[in-house]
């Protein structure tokens, strides 16, 4: 994040006042989350709650559940929904939050423990004209639900605003589950107008971990992930691992995972004309110099994935 920020910094001749205050967080939080797990046993969790900035307005971003979260990812996150919301001149600031836990392991009454905890651990610096959460990696409506009623019962009133991504019953909005695919679908579309690429006749990679030459049926694949949580025993098409998947002779690529999947190291066999960054920080600053020089174009991930925070604005 910082490599970045500081090129384009330069780039645009910011103020050096204004520099050094976009560069830090303005504020971040480190709470342990005591939770009593479904064996009787006492288990401890570490939480993180930054907010980048609310300059521009209440801090925003998702909360994250994932055994593999750090204080500098959540940093840098932060950051990114900072630029994200400018980009799209939403009146918001950058904010992320995130536990270490793995929450393909727990229970759904462990997950709802683990979420109640956080949200009273930092509902100091929460609210909905402060901060306001939203769904990220590991976490969906149900957990925007918890959150919703938590913050409202110590509130001693009913507060819809604390989170978006919440279920349509609760105050959600319609289309939000698939806003962030959608503003992808819309910027890989205008990209393509731009580089003159067919959508009939090109070839796509969305990260994953299925391949089919013909095509992928995209309805039997998301029934399959709705009742599977996951790819196993999925019936159409061939195993590849990521890796294999992002090196594939095709002319969009679309990693939509985690961050730094493409890198120094991979960077020079990438073989797609088009990267459209659906994850955040797909891409680290190295790659991004041999993509450049191999004539490959990329959407950054703070325009093609802000379609998400454009319907949250709207609930």
């Amino acid at each position: 994040m910082h490599a970045r920020f500081d090129r384009a910094a330069g780039k645009l001749g910011l103020d050096p006042g204004l520099y050094q205050i976009l560069r830090q967080p303005d504020r971040e939080l480190i709470v342990s989350v005591p939770i009593h797990m479904d064996d009787g046993t006492l288990q401890m969790f570490t939480g993180y709650r930054v907010q980048h900035s609310t300059t521009r307005g209440p801090a925003k971003g998702g909360i994250r559940f994932d055994k593999n979260v750090t204080l500098d990812e959540v940093r840098a996150l932060a950051a990114w929904m900072t630029w994200k919301c400018a980009v799209v001149n939403i009146p918001f600031g950058g904010g992320k939050g995130g536990v270490v836990c793995d929450p393909s392991k727990m229970s759904s009454g462990g997950l709802e423990r683990v979420t109640r905890r956080y949200i009273s651990s930092i509902m100091d610096i929460i609210g909905p004209d402060r901060d306001v959460p939203t769904p990220d990696m590991g976490t969906d409506s149900q957990v925007m639900a918890w959150i919703m009623d938590t913050y409202s019962v110590h509130k001693r009133q009913t507060c819809t605003g604390i989170v978006t991504g919440k279920p349509i019953g609760l105050g959600g909005s319609l289309g939000r589950v698939d806003a962030t695919g959608r503003g992808l679908q819309i910027c890989t579309r205008e990209a393509m107008k731009r580089l003159g690429i067919d959508p009939k006749e090109c070839r796509v990679a969305i990260q994953g971990a299925v391949i089919d030459e013909k095509g992928l049926d995209v309805e039997d694949l998301r029934d399959h992930l709705l009742k599977k949580r996951g790819l196993k025993d999925f019936g159409n098409g061939n195993r590849i691992t990521n890796a294999e998947l992002l090196e594939l002779p095709v002319d969009i690529l679309i990693p939509a995972a985690t961050e730094n999947v493409i890198t120094s190291k991979n960077a020079k066999n990438i073989k797609a004309r088009l990267i459209v960054e659906g994850a955040n920080g797909p891409v680290t600053p190295a790659a991004d110099k041999t993509l450049e020089a191999n004539g490959i174009t990329v959407v950054p991930d703070i325009l093609a994935n802000a379609g998400g925070v454009t319907v949250s604005y709207f609930e």
